[in-house]
Formats: C-alpha cells, structure tokens, sequence
C-alpha cells in the first residue's frame, strides 16, 4: 500500500526550521517505498519549506497533498468567524480569498519542479461553532464552493477533509460542520471530493463505530477520494490528551518503539476500514511526536511504525 506522510506533523524540526534536519528526515521516510508523497502545509508567509529545499528534497516519484488547515486554524485566533462556511460574509469573502492564494502557491509550486508535483488541496468547513455561537453553515459553504471553482486550479483534486463536528453535548475539538451538511453542499456544487480521517470520525461520534459509518455516507454520494489514518484515546492519562485531535499513532500490536497502547486505532479498525475503501482512494498517515524534544529518531519511527502496523494488520 502507498501513503502520502503528513510530514509537517512529526517534523524533527517544527518549532525551529532547521533545514539540515528536516533532510535528514524527509531522506529517511523517501527510503521507504510505501511512502509517494507528502501532505505539506501551507502557509501564507514563512520561512520553513522554501521552494528550492522542497525541490531538493521531494523525489521525483511523490506528490504533494497541500493542506489549508494549520493556517486557518492560526488565523481563526484572531478572527473566530473566519471560513468557508461562516455565516459572517466578510470573514467567508476572507477565506475565498486565502484559498486563491493557496491556488497561486499551487501553481507555483508546480512550475517550479516542472511538473504537476501538487495532487490535491485538503480544505475545510471552518468557522468553529460551539456552545456559545453557531458560525457556519451549510448554505454559506456552498456559496465558497461555487466561488472557489472558479479559481484556476491547473487540474488539482480539490477535496474537502472532514473535521469533528459540533455535537451539542460534547466539547469540540474542531466544531465544523456534520458531514451531511458538508456532503449536501459538495454535492450541491459538483466537481469536489471528500477525505477523512480515523481519528477525527472518531472523536465526533466518541465510538470507533463512527468512521465506518462516515466511509459509508460519503461512498453513498460517491465523494470519497482519501483517507488518513491517525489516532485518538479515551484515556485522560494518555499525553495525546483525552479524545484529542493530537494525531495518536495506532495501537502497539507489532511491538514497536513509538506506537501507544492506549490508542483506539488498533487492528480490527485499521482492517474494517481499509476494507471498505474503493482501491483508488487515496491513503494518508497523520501522526505526531509529542516529545518537547522532537528527536529525529522518534520523528521517523513514528511513521514506519504506523506503515508497519498497517500493512501486518491486514496480512
């Protein structure tokens, strides 16, 4: 099986750029002939990943998946109405016009290797709603959606990535929209897809039921395009936090180094849901190093031990 490694995630050096380091780690996971690609954040202005390291450093044989949602959720600090789905035009105007900016880096990004080194964009159903407002909806989105189809995109899958939504008795972590609404409104416009993501099915529904659920609602409206696989827990002890959005690795059933036992994502969910993918559904793995230190090793070990437990799940 192939994998794009949200790399950004376990970065060795994700405080601190260090482009030395951050080499030695991308050589390391380029080794492995699971991995064809790399799920790369984008950022509005910074000095990490400049295009000449990228060019250095992404072999010829993977491909970029450029995901929205570390600087969106950066800039809901400042502006907590700021989305596709917010109900605030000004703030929904605002992310149209990131996600154009997105498209330019797309663009840029693509001339720059020569080739179409960029597969998809991962966007998604921001504001956050909670128990003191409700900020998006449905209807705001679908507006985004037909504006954001516009935009010239050079061919790339443009695909909405499902986030926790709000569910009134339970804190959110991301407190987006349900995925029906998220459906409804791709559906609506047309020429979009979907990806999940284990954990965060998980931590919305509070049920390792909830993912196969999710894969079976979007396969209905023939959305699916990727999953990724990370973890979550129930157990307050754990330091990934208690149904935290903190990327956990699966569960240690191959004794390895850096897998947690307290994770929910053990073998029977890591086969049912891989049994229930479509073969040109894309796959991810997103998890990340809690260590303060953020040692290289570990950065590593963290993500080809996560293949390793995939691939011995369903062998």
């Amino acid at each position: 099986m192939a994998y794009f490694i949200s790399a950004y995630a376990t970065s060795p050096s994700i405080s601190s750029w260090n482009p030395v380091l951050e080499s030695q780690y991308f050589q390391a996971l380029a080794e492995n002939p699971n991995v064809i690609g790399i799920e790369h954040p984008y950022f509005l202005d910074s000095n990490k990943y400049p295009l000449p390291w990228l060019q250095e450093n992404i072999p010829d044989h993977w491909s970029i998946v450029i995901t929205a949602l570390p600087f969106f959720m950066d800039e809901l600090k400042k502006n907590p109405y700021l989305g596709l789905a917010s109900e605030n035009e000004e703030a929904r105007k605002q992310a149209v016009y990131l996600m154009k900016k997105m498209s330019q880096y797309t663009e840029t990004l693509n001339n720059f290797f020569g080739r179409q080194v960029v597969k998809a964009i991962h966007f998604h159903s921001l504001p956050r709603n909670d128990r003191e407002a409700k900020r998006g909806s449905k209807i705001a989105l679908e507006r985004s959606l037909d504006e954001i189809k516009r935009i010239n995109w050079q061919g790339v899958e443009l695909n909405l990535e499902h986030c926790d939504a709000y569910i009134s008795n339970q804190p959110p972590e991301k407190g987006f929209l349900l995925l029906e609404e998220e459906i409804h409104a791709l559906s609506t416009v047309g020429d979009y897809g979907l990806v999940l993501n284990w954990a965060r099915s998980t931590i919305e529904g509070r049920s390792t039921s909830e993912p196969l659920k999710h894969i079976k609602m979007a396969k209905k409206a023939g959305l699916l395009k990727g999953f990724f696989f990370s973890g979550c827990t129930d157990q307050i002890t754990s330091s990934y936090g208690e149904w935290k959005d903190t990327h956990m690795p699966p569960k240690n059933f191959t004794a390895g180094n850096y897998l947690e036992n307290d994770s929910l994502l053990g073998k029977p969910e890591i086969v049912e849901s891989l049994n229930n993918l479509e073969k040109d559904v894309y796959l991810g793995i997103k998890v990340y190093n809690p260590d303060p230190a953020k040692p290289l090793e570990k950065a590593i070990g963290l993500n080809i031990e996560t293949i390793k437990a995939i691939s011995e799940a369903v062998q």
